[in-house]
């Protein structure tokens, strides 16, 4: 008996070490990517260049997060032209991973349907990244990186097509974007901004509506930006645009942030830019400033106000004068009161005759 049992407990034993019991996997969380809250990586080395490097027609170039620059001071939104850029990307070209360091002033050019990736600016100058030619077609496009300390524009369009911008970190600027507004040549501009965030701006989004630019926003985190999307009134004869007010239309549903005062109702505020008038579409657009405004106001009405208006004109009529049956029935007594007197007066008469 007590072999069995042993037995028994043996082959327990042996088959719970034989068949042992599977491990219960439990698989890490996934990594959640903020792309609001993206920082400029550390440098990886840095670069001071003599010339603009070029970056030829349809070609790529990876920085690797090397910061690179003019060893020239920032001269303000004093106008700079191409040769004084960091990168020119030629029609179709690619840059990634670049840091552009603060002693430049003109950033990198595009000169059609380019494409940035992770591109950092360390300190805007006059303009960050400015899309100098580009045909009714193309589009260039934007994915990551950022800018900060740009006193005026980041974005400066020039040419023609889309600009779309995604997942861009931009703080402490001027105007995140902006359509050119004098230049010689005024196409239709669209841009298109989706994803990131903007911090201490003024003005996320500027477009000249008579000019057909169209703008969409979406997803975009805002913080302590007075205006979502501006429009102007742009011009052709070398004057200042003027700016109307708040976009009419924006397509994408908008940047989220309470701290945003942007809205989509035209402003009745009508106010010029001044500055440096550029006169091609080489030359970046102007810095604007307010010289002068005009107000306009208008009295809306409505049927409902009209109907309230004829309504008391109506009731003002009807009690200026006697209206019903009961007034009318008083005068034909009164008359006959003094028929049946005169009577009396007459029978009188006659008595005293006699």
């Amino acid at each position: 008996m007590q072999y069995r049992m042993i037995m028994v407990a043996s082959m327990a034993l042996g088959t719970a070490y034989a068949f042992p019991a599977q491990p219960q996997i439990t698989q890490a969380p996934k990594a959640t990517r903020d792309l609001s809250k993206r920082a400029q990586p550390d440098a990886a080395g840095s670069s001071v260049l003599d010339a603009p490097m070029t970056i030829a027609a349809g070609e790529s170039f990876d920085g690797g997060n090397v910061m690179y620059d003019r060893g020239t001071s920032c001269t303000g939104q004093s106008e700079g032209g191409s040769s004084d850029a960091v990168f020119i990307l030629e029609s179709g070209a690619s840059l990634s991973n670049v840091i552009i360091g603060p002693n430049q002033i003109e950033g990198v050019h595009c000169n059609g349907g380019c494409t940035i990736t992770s591109v950092w600016w360390d300190a805007v100058c006059e303009d960050a990244f400015s899309i100098k030619e580009q045909a009714d077609g193309e589009t260039t496009t934007i994915n990551g990186g950022g800018a900060t300390g740009a006193s005026d524009k980041v974005i400066q369009h020039n040419g023609g097509g889309t600009v779309s911008i995604n997942d861009f970190t931009v703080s402490d600027f001027g105007k995140l974007y902006r359509s050119c507004g004098n230049c010689d040549e005024m196409p239709a501009r669209h841009v298109i901004v989706s994803g990131g965030s903007a911090t201490n701006g003024d003005v996320l989004v500027g477009i000249n509506s008579n000019m057909g630019d169209t703008a969409s926003i979406s997803g975009v985190t805002t913080s302590g930006v007075d205006e979502e999307c501006v429009d102007y009134e742009g011009v052709t004869d070398g004057s200042e645009p003027t700016k109307i007010g708040a976009c009419s239309n924006v397509d994408g549903g908008g940047s989220s942030g309470g701290s945003s005062s942007a809205s989509t109702t035209p402003a009745a505020t009508s106010t010029s830019e001044s500055g440096s008038s550029p006169t091609s579409a080489d030359d970046d657009e102007e810095e604007e400033k307010t010289t002068s405004t005009s107000k306009s106001s208008s009295s809306p009405t409505s049927a409902s106000g009209d109907d309230e208006d004829e309504k008391a004109t109506s009731t003002s009529e009807s009690s200026s004068k006697p209206t019903g049956g009961s007034d009318d029935d008083e005068e034909d007594e009164d008359e006959k009161d003094e028929d049946e007197k005169e009577d009396e007066d007459e029978d009188k008469d006659k008595k005293k005759k006699e």
